[in-house]
Formats: C-alpha cells, structure tokens, sequence
C-alpha cells in the first residue's frame, strides 16, 4: 500500500485514527508528516499511535468538525497548519500569564522589600521581575507628579480666563514635558544598569542573567522607594516652594542607584581584572549615556516649547563661549 490507511474501525464501532505523536510538544499529526508542524522535530521514526476519535473529539469549541489535514487542498495546508500552531502558542501564552497570576506571593514580594531594607547587601531569592517593576514604578511616579507640580505652577501664575486654545497648548505641552522626564530617567537608568553589567562581564570574563543582576541592583538601593516616594509628594505638591529640598533629594537618589549599581559589580570571588578598572568603565558608560540623555531631553524640549508658545529657547542650552569677530 502507498501509506498506512488513515482511519480504521475497532471491536466496539468507534472510528481509531493512526496519527504520529511528537515526542517534544506532545501534538498528533498524520502519519505522512516527517517533521512536526508546531516544534520542528524530526519525527520520521516515531511510531504510529491509534487515536480514538469519536465525533464529540473532533468538534471545536463552536461545535463544527474540524476537517483532517488529508481533508483539506495542498495549497492551504501550510496556513491551517500555521493557523493550529498560532493558537497553540496563544493557549500556552495565556497558560502561563494564568499560572504567573496564581503563584504570585504577595508575603515573598514584602520579605524581598524588608530583607532589602534591613540588609541591602544580603543574599536573597526573588522573582525576576521584581527589580525591573520597582525602577519602573520609581521612574514613572516621578515623572508624573513632576509634570503634575510644574502644570500647578503654571496655572497658579497665569490668568484665570485664559482661552480654551492658551489652555490646549499648556496642558499638551505639560503631557509632553511628563514623557521626556520619563525618558529622561529612563535612559540614564538604563545606562547605569548596562554600566555595571557591562563592567562586571570586563571584570569576571562572565554573564550574568540580566533580571537577576537588575534585582541586585535594586536591592542594593531599595531605600530609594522612601526617597522618590518624598520627592513625589513634594513636587506634587509644593514645587515651587521646596526646590531646594528636592534638587536634594533628586541627588541623593541618583546618589543611591549609582553607589548601588557601582557595588553590585563586585562579587566575592576574585576576577580576572582589578574591580578599580571595572569602576573606571562604568563610570564611562554612564557619564556617556547622562550625555546622551541629556542631548535627546534638550532637544526634544526645544522642539515643544518653539511648537507650543513659539519661543525660541536654545540659547539658555549653550554653555560653550560664542565666537565673536575681531
């Protein structure tokens, strides 16, 4: 016979199918596929199974039968089997965002935080994401409640009957002013993490995985949620009379996160390199990449102020002495 007969009949009447079953990923496919159309593994010398398949196993979830692949033309067996293979994949996607929601511990979360805090330095085992949401949550109430106080301060020195057109513009620039601030922070600290990580491979000729080093990090500056949790309160509230105490405090964060990604290169084993060497590199990478911030948030402030107000404030951004003619 050219190829094994699809569907045979057992003892009881019920139809069997004679299917290949993929010996990674578990799915079922005919008997004349060679290779699996959801993983990729070769399955030439898999044994045939006989699968039951009684009319209620073959209906999908709206009740229709779905056909074979031999059922269906050869031109449209690659989108079907492409089709199956995406809704797999989407099944074991929301499988696994389901069983992230189910295990999550709040009591682990809030031991990592108290370890932290008492001994920033210590060993201790935390979710992946930890470090990343809290830097996240940080940089984000930030940026919020200091786009919050400077639109106080705007609408506390402007006319109360401003034009709704003079209003527009404020509050779109304000909006815009909030997502640079975010960037901002976020791309220095981003480039203090890729420092450090990058000065800890130079100094121990080792990766590292990327979370675990961005919880060590955090770790090591979690007293920093006081900190921004303070600067918060106080630019949402009182900016324009506390901008003393909070340059302060924004120092005093930035102080925390650089001091803390500047230790966490450090491990207990020696390297293959000085750790001052290491230092040296890192402190480049974020020098560089403040620079690089500073340029994008400069721009980008230029470009909204001229759009909003028609202003012109580029000249408050040159610090390097003009030429003049002789």
């Amino acid at each position: 016979m050219s190829y094994i007969i699809n569907s045979v009949f057992n003892l009881n009447g019920k139809s069997e199918k004679i299917v290949k079953t993929c010996p990674n990923c578990g799915a079922k496919m005919e008997p004349e596929v060679n290779f699996c159309t959801s993983c990729g593994t070769d399955i030439r010398n898999v044994p045939l199974d006989n699968m039951q398949n009684p009319s209620t196993e073959s209906l999908n979830n709206s009740g229709v039968e779905e056909p074979s692949v031999s059922e269906i033309p050869p031109a449209d067996r690659r989108a079907y089997r492409a089709a199956q293979s995406s809704e797999q994949q989407t099944g074991q996607t929301f499988e696994k965002i389901s069983e992230a929601v189910k295990n999550f511990d709040k009591e682990s979360l809030g031991k990592w935080f108290i370890t932290s805090w008492k001994t920033p330095s210590a060993e201790q085992q935390g979710e992946k994401w930890y470090g990343i949401a809290v830097l996240l949550l940080e940089m984000i109430l930030f940026a919020w409640s200091m786009s919050a106080g400077i639109k106080k301060i705007v609408y506390s020195s402007i006319p109360m009957n401003l034009p709704n057109f003079a209003q527009e513009k404020i509050n779109s620039f304000i909006h815009g002013l909030g997502f640079d601030i975010f960037f901002l922070v976020l791309i220095m600290g981003a480039g203090v993490i890729a420092g450090s990580y990058i000065a800890h491979k130079f100094v121990y000729s080792e990766s590292v995985d990327i979370f675990n080093y961005i919880n060590k990090i955090v770790q090591l500056s979690n007293i920093n949620v006081f900190v921004v949790a303070i600067l918060a309160f106080l630019c949402f509230t009182s900016l324009k009379t506390a901008t003393m105490p909070i340059v302060l405090l924004m120092i005093l964060s930035s102080i925390l996160y650089v001091i803390a990604a500047a230790f966490a290169i450090r491990e207990d084993y020696a390297g293959n390199k000085d750790y001052f060497y290491g230092v040296i590199l890192y402190l480049i990478i974020v020098a560089v990449s403040i620079a690089i911030a500073y340029m994008i948030f400069k721009g980008q402030l230029i470009s909204q102020v001229q759009q909003a107000f028609n202003v012109d404030i580029s000249k408050y951004f040159n610090f390097g002495v003009t030429n003049q003619q002789i």
